[in-house]
């Protein structure tokens, strides 16, 4: 169906029970509001200028942590997970958030969970995009920063993912 919209996000929910699903449009929203925001096309023919589509998924630890170790061989849980869709005309990817580990995260940093999972948002973003703050330290001074002029210009609370990481290493 064609709503005539030009960016669009499909958000679903794995592993959670129904109250999640509040806390999964509200996701939705932020994601949809982000889409429009960074990705207004700067010229007539802009990659993005016909719009984009991302599909976004909250789950518990236990399905990010299945992810995480099949696609990244890391047996753990995490926050947010970055699927690019590339040579896919107008998708930009899946992003996959832990409801999870997001509240726990938030209640460390002083915020709120939407606050914490808007910032998880920008930075699995960033990654669709083809950013990537483990190839060395210039590329993640350049995330870092895009993350936080990101973070601004949508309003939002927070320093971006990295800011928050390199902080919590500060301090062990």
């Amino acid at each position: 169906e064609d709503d005539g919209a030009k960016f669009r996000v499909l958000a679903s929910v794995d592993g959670l029970g129904e109250e999640s699903d509040a806390v999964a449009e509200e996701l939705r929203e932020d994601a949809l509001a982000l889409l429009e925001e960074a990705l207004q096309p700067q010229e007539e023919e802009d990659e993005w200028s016909n719009g984009a589509e991302l599909s976004l998924v909250l789950c518990g630890e236990r399905e990010i942590q299945a992810l995480n170790k099949k696609w990244l061989g890391k047996d753990y849980p995490t926050d947010v997970l970055s699927f690019p869709m590339e040579g896919s005309e107008g998708l930009l990817g899946d992003l996959v958030v832990c409801l999870d580990v997001a509240k726990r995260q938030a209640a460390e940093r002083g915020l709120t969970p939407r606050e914490e999972m808007r910032v998880l948002l920008v930075h699995g973003f960033l990654h669709l995009l083809g950013y990537d703050h483990e190839t060395g330290p210039e590329d993640m001074e350049e995330m870092a920063g895009a993350e936080q002029r990101l973070m601004k210009r949508m309003g939002w609370k927070g320093k971006g993912l990295i800011g928050y990481s390199q902080a919590d290493e500060g301090e062990a």
